[in-house]
């Protein structure tokens, strides 16, 4: 029943994804040949910065927060009391980590996306999807994804009209988010937490957001590298090859959400039919990727060809066909990645982030010099390889020890 119950939420929450999925698309065929590539790859690095202090401010809200409430969803109390910890700390966070940022835009003379970015501070504050997604509520969810991303896509048609406006394309974005997060964010009831119980929240939870913050480094830094090793046109180019990532990331993260409180409710529970639902659902994923994967492979010549893109969006394209595979291999990843999430292998997810963040900026600087884009790609593919294969190794011993 739990595998056909997560299957279910798959298909609610993976129905109000589609806009999700598809915003990105609509926004880069929408800015590419208003603001062009270079500024394009201005708005991809400052989007991946903004992520970057995300994870920051949301402290492992959708791992750590989403184990918590799910294990606790008969106590009220607790589960009240811990949200209202969780956004004392985020406000705290949000408002340090603004000060710092734009003391370093006035140091720098950063462009003004930079400090349009900021909208997101809020949005990363009032976001409440991972109270839903604890509750597996996803119909709210969807709710949330789908006029964020709507008002997003409205917004970048209606305000976005010469190549000078790009500083404005992350800055939607915040707003936007920050407007409906907030909406929702403020039906949610808590309690008063003393502020003092922030700290002791802080070195409970350190070295999972640590690790967590580590990952995505090496996630996002492909566009870091390119940026400082090609300049802004390549980056811009790497966003059109990561359009399609992009969007496998996100169906892997509705992945994720649907799986990760059930699987954390089964082994609360002791079955040992947590083992097979983690492989059953795995399996499902799979095939389901492999299948997508391929569709897209044969048909996308077919598709540039048809359209009228131009050079740069041709190139980015066909380079993306490159990386296609590789949400593959982090499928392979995820079920072993909650199990050491489960049994709080803290330290173990830490080093193995760690050493694929240094794999990433000492392989990425070097391929990236000698390959360009091309270098790039074979990079995340080594980095991936190398995660999946800790994570599976250390995941399948904690299950059967579990077990």
């Amino acid at each position: 029943m739990s595998g056909e119950a997560s299957i279910r939420n798959m298909f609610t929450h993976g129905a109000g994804q589609i806009v999700n999925l598809l915003a990105p698309f609509l926004v880069a065929l929408y800015v590419i040949p208003v603001c062009g590539v270079a500024h394009w790859g201005i708005v991809s690095v400052v989007t991946s910065l903004y992520i970057l202090t995300g994870l920051l401010v949301e402290f492992g809200a959708n791992l750590i927060g989403v184990k918590e409430l799910s294990a606790h969803r008969g106590n009220l109390k607790y589960v009240q009391n811990y949200i209202s910890l969780n956004y004392r700390y985020r406000f705290i966070c949000c408002v340090s980590i603004t000060l710092v940022l734009v003391t370093v835009f006035l140091i720098l003379d950063v462009d003004l996306t930079y400090y349009w970015g900021l909208s997101w501070m809020a949005a990363w504050y009032y976001n409440p999807l991972w109270i839903y997604q604890a509750e597996e509520n996803f119909k709210k969810i969807n709710k949330i994804i789908f006029f964020s991303k709507a008002l997003y896509i409205l917004g970048i048609y209606l305000f976005i009209k010469d190549m000078h406006d790009y500083i404005y394309v992350v800055g939607l974005l915040g707003i936007c988010n920050s407007l409906v997060y907030g909406w929702f964010y403020y039906q949610i009831p808590q309690r008063n937490i003393a502020f003092k119980r922030v700290f002791v929240f802080i070195r409970q939870n350190k070295s999972i957001v640590v690790s967590n913050f580590a990952i995505n480094c090496y996630t996002q830094a492909p566009v870091f590298i390119i940026d400082a090793v090609l300049g802004n046109t390549a980056a811009g180019i790497f966003k059109i090859i990561d359009l399609f990532l992009t969007a496998f990331r996100s169906y892997l993260g509705v992945f994720f959400n649907v799986t990760y409180p059930r699987f954390c409710a089964l082994m609360v529970s002791g079955r040992a039919s947590a083992r097979r639902y983690a492989y059953t659902m795995t399996m499902g994923n799979l095939i389901f990727l492999a299948v997508s994967v391929t569709v897209i492979v044969f048909t996308l010549p077919f598709l540039t060809d048809y359209f009228a893109f131009s050079a740069d969006v041709v190139q980015g394209f066909r380079y993306s066909s490159y990386l296609l595979f590789l949400p593959l291999i982090i499928a392979l990843n995820i079920p072993f990645y909650q199990i050491l999430l489960f049994k709080r292998q803290n330290g173990f997810i830490l080093v193995t982030s760690v050493i694929g963040l240094l794999i990433t900026i000492a392989l990425g600087v070097y391929l990236t010099r000698k390959y360009g884009l091309l270098g790039v790609c074979m990079m995340m593919y080594a980095v991936e390889i190398f995660i999946t294969m800790r994570f599976l190794l250390k995941g399948r011993k904690n299950l059967k020890i579990h077990e």
